[in-house]
């Protein structure tokens, strides 16, 4: 988390950190809920190629993706610090990490 926060930048860390370990969440987990999200976007865009192709040729999609799951878990702290976002907001957006994180473990790979 950037900014200078201190004290409350630290403390918005440790409960972030918290949840994710009460919710035995990985980032890993975060990596794949927002690579779902943005799976999702891109679907979205089908009727509109020219659009893909723009994110694809700026390298607007590849700053997306890059450290998203870090960019993602600093922006709920910044949140969080910030009194944007209480902690239950930020426990039901991890919960849905779960879910999908969940999910993505009960789909049956087939044999190849």
């Amino acid at each position: 988390m950037t900014g200078g926060g201190g004290a409350g930048t630290l403390r918005a860390a440790m409960k972030i950190a918290e949840l994710l370990e009460e919710l035995d969440l990985s980032l890993d987990d975060i990596r794949w809920f927002l690579a779902v999200r943005e799976t999702e976007r891109l679907l979205a865009l089908k009727d509109t190629p020219l659009e893909i192709t723009r994110l694809l040729w700026s390298g607007a999609l590849e700053r997306d993706l890059y450290d998203m799951e870090e960019r993602f878990l600093a922006e709920q702290g910044e949140a969080l610090r910030r009194g944007r976002r209480d902690e239950t907001a930020v426990r039901q957006l991890l919960a849905e990490v779960a879910r999908v994180r969940a999910r993505r473990y009960a789909e049956v790979q087939p044999n190849s």
